[in-house]
């Protein structure tokens, strides 16, 4: 169930992330702060918040990473035990550090050029932390791109 759930946010966060760094982009280009551009900085925050909530309870409770951490040398030779018990959430981390430091310095900013400037370099940091942690299809420890 809460993989399921962790599959499905996924499309939530990165869609967000997207609109939030698209919009901060457009914005740094000349226009001004607006209630949209707060709103898609907040769904893009909660979503993430979500996400790496859901990601950690199932990381506690994966059968997968139990494995991992009786052996963490045998784990680190094994690129399917390494990514999902070290890699995956230290992307995660860093995706959701990178999110919420962004989202406050473009809330401080003195100026609109400033916030959205912050707000883009942030945000589009945090979506590079998080394609670095989805396991596409295409990698070596890929999953399908719906539960």
């Amino acid at each position: 169930m809460i993989l399921v759930l962790h599959s499905i946010l996924r499309w939530l966060v990165l869609f967000g992330g997207l609109a939030a760094t698209g919009l901060a982009f457009q914005a740094w280009r000349g226009q001004p702060w607006t209630p949209l551009h707060k709103r898609a900085n907040l769904i893009y925050l909660i979503a993430l918040d979500t996400q790496f909530l859901v990601g950690l309870a199932q990381w506690l409770a994966s059968p997968l990473v139990a494995q991992a951490r009786e052996n963490m040398g045998a784990a680190m030779r094994d690129p399917q035990l390494r990514f999902f018990t070290v890699e995956h959430p230290t992307y995660a981390l860093l995706a959701l550090g990178a999110m919420h430091v962004g989202y406050g310095i473009a809330k401080r900013a003195g100026t609109n050029l400033t916030q959205h400037r912050n707000a883009f370099f942030a945000f589009a940091a945090s979506l590079a932390f998080l394609f670095g942690a989805i396991p596409w299809p295409f990698r070596v420890v890929g999953r399908a791109l719906w539960p």
